[in-house]
């Protein structure tokens, strides 16, 4: 259920997508956007929650409008059900995707200037190499992001899906996923080797702007503004064009799913609250403009 130009590209779909917000102040008169769209279709209405995977202490309360809609839901949508994951079944499959076996380990597949950013950066966490080298690319990318987040503050415990999960579980909601754990890691381990490196070696290049890419996709959220958290993530990718594959995999292709998804919802009768990272509502290819070729979808404001 995983920014500076990469990583700002990484963390954000990785952990999706990941995770980001500060407050912009705007006049007391002036409504401020929500990252959330209501949508409505004879007796069925689906609110769409951009969602941010790892948040702060500060973030909390949330809006008021996103409690009202979590309220109004008979049944809420995430993109992982964390309640139904299995911990072996999880284990087995990071073991599978995301590990080495003996004699392999990462070193075989990075390149001299990969292996040269890794150990300063293991070095100044204070990590040995030989805590990480069993780590496919992939899934220490991930991991560094993780740590690069917490370093800042951020945890995945208080991101808001977890936090709506936990509160839909205690309220006895009814809880679906737009897709399984298996096949979210299944996209993330997909890439080639070459591919890995590159966006590992990226992330270890530019790991001092983390905080002010999060901040300004932080700030795009605070605002509403999900074409502009995908858009600071797409020009993070025209940097390193042999990265705009894993762009594509990672959010264009998994958009459609989710937005079929979606359709599905909106021709039962219910009331539905669809909670995916931010950066799948926005772009011409995101969620939101998908179902607007069929719907109006409006955006909540407050």
């Amino acid at each position: 259920m995983l920014s500076n130009r990469e990583v700002r590209f990484m963390s954000s779909l990785f952990l999706a997508c990941c995770l980001l917000l500060a407050v912009v102040i705007q006049p007391t008169y002036a409504a401020r956007n929500l990252c959330m769209w209501k949508i409505q279709n004879g007796y069925t209405t689906v609110y769409l929650l951009g969602s941010i995977h790892a948040m702060r202490e500060d973030m909390y309360p949330l809006p008021s409008p996103i409690l009202d809609a979590f309220r109004k839901s008979d049944t809420v949508v995430f993109e992982v059900d964390l309640t139904k994951l299995d911990r072996e079944e999880m284990s087995r499959v990071m073991a599978e995707l995301g590990t080495y076996e003996p004699p392999a380990y990462i070193n075989d597949d990075l390149s001299p200037e990969t292996i040269d950013l890794l150990v300063t950066y293991l070095r100044d966490a204070k990590i040995s190499m030989g805590q990480v080298r069993h780590l496919k690319p992939w899934h220490l990318s991930l991991n560094i992001g993780v740590m690069e987040l917490n370093r800042l503050g951020y945890e995945t415990e208080l991101g808001l899906d977890q936090h709506l999960q936990n509160l839909a579980v205690q309220e006895g909601k009814e809880v679906r996923e737009l897709e399984s754990f298996i096949q979210q890691i299944r996209v993330l381990s997909s890439d080639p080797v070459d591919i890995q490196d590159l966006a590992l070696r990226v992330s270890l290049l530019e790991r001092d702007k983390v905080r002010e890419d999060i901040n300004q996709m932080i700030a795009a959220w605070r605002e509403g503004d999900a074409d502009m958290m995908y858009q600071l993530t797409l020009d993070s990718v025209q940097v390193y064009p042999k990265l705009q594959s894993q762009m594509s995999r990672l959010v264009l292709s998994r958009n459609v799913k989710m937005t079929n998804k979606v359709r599905e919802y909106l021709d039962t009768n219910g009331n539905y609250l669809v909670v995916a990272g931010a950066l799948h509502m926005g772009g011409p290819q995101g969620i939101v403009n998908l179902l607007a070729k069929d719907y109006e979808v409006v955006q909540v404001s407050y």
